[in-house]
């Protein structure tokens, strides 16, 4: 005899016994006293026992045969006639039976459930059989039918077998709903917990077509589905079916001996249809059972479907839903065509519980012993899995240790997962293998990342393993959003650690891209520290935006090498990983518009601000795109007023405005921006030389200007000369790089070839003596140099400066600005060169003699010097200050 019939059968005699006594009590205490059934108090009562008993004993008068019409009575009406006619009873009868009236209506469900064949609820037996085993011969009530049932059962448990229930009345209300559902395999403990699942699947069931119930084999999908199924069948006049069909594929059950095969289950798609066919009368035509489903109103319930999921099932299951609703239990998922629930262990209190429910009805001592803490110790190595649970305490009932019961679960994790593993693809499976060799929770991005697939492959294959239970998912908040993170459970963990180890070289090769992964976040994070509006800049609110990050990392260093195609792939690969994050398309902007496809990275800043309208870096990009590769000065100086209003303070916003004003000819209002910055910004030596640089710039157009119109020439000339004083200022402070004395060549050269004859005897000594006190500077220009002194011959008719003409000295040279370390016991600094910078030893320095000279070099000033190289590479050599 099973564990569950004899259970349930053990619950029906019990419970009959009480039922049995309770209306002996009646007879013997009230029907004396009546000649009718009036002390029944409820004329519905009175009506619906009556037609009872005149439907099993045509013919006969109920009111001779009292007695005989107590038997046609409910549960529940017994104690409820007898607590309402106490003044027939003796006190202490009347008080015993209030005192025991709460425990009696508990039971009052329990007894539906075992008469009715609904599952049981966990604690039912535990329940009933602490009051009966109340109950003593002395109490008030005569308990004598249950107290002789209860020690009969005792000594001899398959007594059970041998009793007889009264069938005149318990099956009277039969339901609308036609089944065949199976008898709960669950009743030996009942149903446990689930309340929140067993409420959710019956709301998907009602208003979905394909339902399905995932998870852990073992994990009670099955037990689920039955009993959502019952009290489906329980809604009676609400309920939406008429045909309930029950088809089972389970084909394997795991037992305290191993893994046990089933014979008697559906094995493939014929068989599933074959079964179904049975069912409604016979016939196993596709097309007779499609007309019989779209006649009835029929839920189908498929349990185990991974078993025969094949695309015979599935196409069978995608036709059906149209005719009928489906339920489905698998370990698997069928993805587009199902909603989902997923199935978890069951709580902690749970899974005790249900220890000790069996363990009781077992009578296990050495488990009824264990506290609390031992028992969820138990339940958290056995992942909460219900089934697993009843594994433990029947294999422990074979005289195996609880611990060694633990530690030897390879059946275990064979029978819960095995099918699932064999079914995945070589993708999903690597997929798998990356997660896993992660070690901790990662996300798709990350994914993506460590595997080298592409990221619409990483979500193929992440669909397919979450149809599985072998990985699972949680969402953690952020900052206004929602990441989705992927791990290993537990359960899976154990049992791929076990039959699919991964090797050493696997797990290696991914620690390695992380690290590269790390390395290029803390490069990222730290060229957004040193200036926000930097190309390599990049900001990022989510995991899935720092993965998309380094890929654009990867994009701007294969633009900067002219591999543009590749490039372009890393960014599409970001843009992938997540379509709303910005950096993508004002990365790809640039790198298109560096391409020369100019209207595709407009498009792509476009795309940018409309998901992030106000990003000061977008602006900041998209102004200078606008400015320098499509000349539009208008469009660009709408964006770089946004940006500067945002941050006017940060030298490149001031810049660009200022470089836009330049462009469109309104110089003062660019010299205002620029002085703005300077009194308001303790500016770095770097951008002070811009600053400067500018400066020097605008004043020199606003002179030529004035001299072309020739409206205004002194105001011109003047305006030369706060140029040309800027730069001498720039020259005692050593804070002149090689674009600012290329700027101030540019000034003198444009002031001697637009001024006026009228002014030459006025300026040339003034020219004469700027030229040759800057002649070091300006000799950094060399093409600038001749011309700035063959057009002072031509204009002031002077050939005095012919001899300052000399070119070897220079050609050979780099200009550059010292870089100084933070140390200045340090006897090396840098030589910056636009984006290249140079090692220069404090030896190489021609003008630097002693430690006092190299401490007061100052950092930016202008040097030449000549490439050389050292043990590590290219140097600078010969170093001269300027």
């Amino acid at each position: 005899m099973s564990k569950t019939t004899e259970t349930r059968l053990t619950l029906a005699a019990l419970i009959y016994g009480v039922e049995i006594d309770l209306k002996n009590s009646i007879k013997k205490n009230i029907t004396p006293y009546f000649e009718n059934i009036a002390f029944f108090k409820d004329k519905d009562l009175e009506k619906r026992v009556v037609e009872r008993f005149e439907k099993d004993n045509p013919g006969v008068d109920y009111l001779e045969n009292i007695d005989e019409v107590i038997e046609f009575l409910d549960f529940h009406d017994t104690f409820t006639i007898l607590n309402k006619n106490k003044e027939f009873l003796k006190k202490e009868t009347a008080n015993y039976l209030k005192s025991n009236f709460n425990k009696l209506n508990d039971l009052t469900p329990i007894r539906n459930r075992v008469m009715h064949t609904r599952p049981l609820l966990g604690g039912d037996f535990s329940f009933t059989y602490d009051f009966v085993s109340t109950l003593k011969k002395s109490d008030p009530i005569e308990w004598s039918i249950t107290i002789d049932t209860r020690d009969k059962i005792e000594k001899d448990p398959s007594y059970v077998l041998t009793l007889k229930f009264p069938t005149n009345h318990f099956e009277e209300e039969i339901s609308k709903v036609s089944h065949n559902l199976p008898v709960a395999d669950f009743d030996e403990t009942g149903f446990i917990g689930r309340s929140q699942d067993v409420e959710a699947l019956t709301k998907l069931i009602l208003t979905n077509k394909v339902v399905s119930v995932l998870g852990d084999g073992g994990i009670g999908k099955t037990a689920l589905a039955i009993k959502v199924a019952y009290d489906i069948v329980d809604m009676n006049e609400s309920c939406p079916f008429e045909l309930i069909i029950w088809t089972s594929a389970k084909t394997t059950m795991l037992t305290s001996k191993g893994i046990e095969d089933i014979y008697t289950t559906i094995t493939d798609y014929s068989g599933l249809i074959s079964e179904i066919g049975e069912t409604i009368g016979g016939s196993n035509k596709l097309e007779e059972i499609l007309d019989y489903l779209d006649y009835f109103k029929t839920l189908l319930i498929i349990d185990n479907l991974e078993t025969i999921q094949s695309e015979e099932v599935r196409s069978f299951i995608r036709e059906a839903q149209t005719k009928c609703n489906i339920l489905i239990t698998s370990r698997i998922g069928l993805g587009e065509l199902e909603y989902p629930r997923k199935l978890k262990g069951l709580s902690e209190a749970e899974s005790a519980k249900l220890i000790r429910e069996i363990a009781r009805i077992r009578n296990s001592e050495t488990l009824l012993k264990l506290p609390q803490s031992t028992l969820v110790d138990i339940s958290s190595k056995l992942y909460f899995n219900p089934l697993a649970i009843k594994w433990f305490v029947s294999t422990v009932e074979t005289g195996i240790t609880p611990h060694e019961v633990i530690n030897n679960k390879g059946d275990l994790l064979d029978f819960c997962l095995t099918n699932v593993y064999e079914k995945l693809s070589k993708g999903a499976i690597s997929v798998l293998n990356t997660i896993r060799a992660a070690r901790k929770k990662i996300t798709n991005a990350e994914i993506i990342y460590l595997s080298e697939y592409e990221p619409l492959q990483v979500r193929k294959h992440l669909i397919e393993l979450f149809k599985t239970t072998l990985i699972s998912r949680q969402i953690e908040d952020g900052n206004n959003y929602e990441e989705v993170i992927y791990f290993i459970s537990d359960f899976a963990k154990d049992f791929l650690s076990k039959k699919y180890p991964i090797d050493h070289s696997y797990i290696k090769a991914n620690i390695k891209k992380s690290k590269e992964l790390n390395v290029g976040i803390r490069q990222i994070d730290k060229v957004k520290r040193y200036n926000i509006f930097s190309l390599n800049a990049l900001v990022y609110d989510n995991q899935n935006q720092m993965i998309s990050a380094k890929f654009l990392q990867e994009a701007l260093i294969c633009s900067k090498k002219g591999d543009f195609e590749q490039a372009l792939s890393k960014v599409h690969e970001a843009k992938n990983i997540d379509p709303n994050y910005f950096e993508v398309y004002r990365v790809g902007a640039f790198i298109k518009a560096t391409q020369g496809d100019l209207l595709s990275a407009e498009e792509d800043y476009q795309l940018g601000l409309e998901i992030a309208p106000e990003n000061p870096r977008l602006l900041y990009y998209y102004a200078q795109f606008l400015m320098f590769k499509l000349e539009d000065i208008d469009g660009a100086l709408v964006y770089a007023k946004q940006v500067y209003k945002q941050k006017p303070n940060h030298p490149y916003t001031a810049f660009l405005i200022a470089r836009c004003f330049n462009y469109a000819q309104e110089y003062n209002k660019a010299i205002q921006v620029v002085n703005d910055l300077k009194e308001n910004v303790d500016l770095d030596p770097k951008n002070l030389r811009i600053a400067y640089t500018e400066l020097i710039s605008y004043y020199s157009e606003i002179g030529k200007s004035l001299l072309t119109i020739q409206t205004d020439i002194d105001n011109g000339v003047s305006h030369f000369k706060k140029a040309f004083e800027l730069f001498e200022h720039c020259a005692d402070e050593k804070i002149v790089d090689y674009k600012m004395a290329k700027n101030f060549s540019v000034g003198i050269l444009t002031l001697i070839r637009f001024l006026p004859i009228i002014k030459t005897d006025e300026l040339n000594e003034f020219l004469k003596l700027m030229i040759v006190n800057n002649d070091k500077y300006i000799n950094l220009t060399v093409d600038l140099k001749e011309k700035i002194i063959r057009s002072f011959c031509d204009k002031f008719e002077d050939n005095s400066l012919n001899e300052l003409i000399d070119f070897n000295s220079s050609e050979q040279k780099l200009v550059g600005n010292i870089i100084r370390t933070n140390n200045t016991k340090d006897n090396y600094a840098f030589i910056q060169v636009d984006e290249d910078s140079y090692f220069a030893h404090r030896y190489d320095f021609i003008d630097v003699a002693n430690w006092s000279d190299w401490k007061k070099l100052k950092n930016g000033q202008l040097v030449s010097f000549e490439k050389g190289t050292n043990n590590k590479g290219e140097c600078a050599k010969v170093i001269k200050l300027y």
